[in-house]
């Protein structure tokens, strides 16, 4: 990057569903904010790419500027759900990026960065996906243990789309007449336009989990009037209460519940859990941010550390 060009920040939080871009002057100052498509980059790879790219792009446009001029002089880190995995990290490494600068880290990791300034903290996330982690700042070294979050397939209890997918198998059970589930059956083929069994199959047995997350707020609805919807939304709170006690193993660490179901979740955590939680300091794009000025600074500490040396 050249010193004569304004300097820019972004922030990318990439999840399951969207990721957001956040645009921020040198002084980490929000610009402007873009969308993009699913960023999960275990599971869609290539895809997440494109759209943490389209992100950064509506985010730039937004605040009237020119990629091109803005792109080799921005310093851009994304916070990417299973960026924690091997083979991720290896494809975010290889990748032939426009920016300026590109770092990579955890979706939770930013999460942990914005919710608690920095400092040491607990969060909690229930959007898509679901996880938990704690963060131990020591002396600007982020470490970060995380709990679950190990993915649609194998994970994310209590998440979006586990809901959709609890959901859709009981339809299929009361389509077979092995449950009653009649409330269910009917949320489920009426949100995807499906009129039997064989319907369902056919609409979601490629489903992605952004799909199945659709569904879940209709589920929240539900459980008002339906002891079966009830029942699967406890099984789903009992694993956050276990989740949230996991994470906060020092009795001083303040706990954050982030995601898009946080809210509907909250009033079914345990009263001792909901006494930990607090809001948020910052965004998570703000996070990224962060984690990118502070690994930059680290950085040209040992680079002037080096030089002095030298001398």
């Amino acid at each position: 990057m050249t010193n004569s060009k304004q300097q820019y920040w972004v922030g990318i939080d990439g999840g399951g569903t969207k990721c957001r871009a956040v645009l921020f002057s040198e002084q980490g100052d929000a610009l402007a904010e873009g969308l993009g498509g699913p960023a999960n980059i275990a599971r869609y790879k290539a895809l997440a790419l494109d759209a943490m790219l389209d992100a950064v792009k509506a985010a730039v446009a937004q605040a009237g500027l020119e990629f091109d001029e803005v792109s080799t002089s921005s310093t851009v880190c994304a916070g990417l759900a299973g960026a924690f995995l091997p083979s991720s990290r290896q494809l975010l490494s290889q990748w032939q990026h426009p920016f300026g600068n590109f770092v990579f880290t955890s979706d939770l990791q930013i999460a942990l960065l914005g919710a608690h300034g920095g400092q040491d903290g607990a969060v909690m996330i229930a959007g898509t996906g679901s996880c938990a982690a704690t963060l131990c700042n020591v002396n600007g070294d982020f470490r970060v243990k995380q709990v679950g979050g190990y993915g649609f397939q194998l994970g994310d209890q209590a998440s979006g789309a586990w809901l959709g997918r609890q959901a859709v198998q009981q339809a299929l059970l009361h389509a077979d007449a092995i449950v009653e589930a009649p409330g269910i059956y009917t949320l489920v083929t009426g949100f995807y336009q499906c009129q039997s069994a064989t319907d369902i199959v056919d609409r979601l047995n490629q489903g992605q989990p952004g799909e199945f997350a659709q569904l879940a707020p209709g589920l929240f609805a539900l459980a008002k009037h339906d002891e079966q919807a009830r029942q699967l939304l406890q099984s789903g709170a009992e694993y956050l209460n276990a989740l949230a006690k996991s994470a906060l193993t020092d009795a001083s660490l303040k706990l954050v519940f982030l995601g898009g179901l946080a809210e509907k979740w909250t009033p079914l955590l345990n009263t001792d859990i909901q006494k930990r939680l607090i809001q948020p300091l910052h965004s998570a794009e703000w996070g990224a941010m962060f984690y990118a000025r502070t690994l930059q600074a680290s950085q040209s500490t040992v680079c002037a550390d080096q030089d002095a040396l030298v001398k």
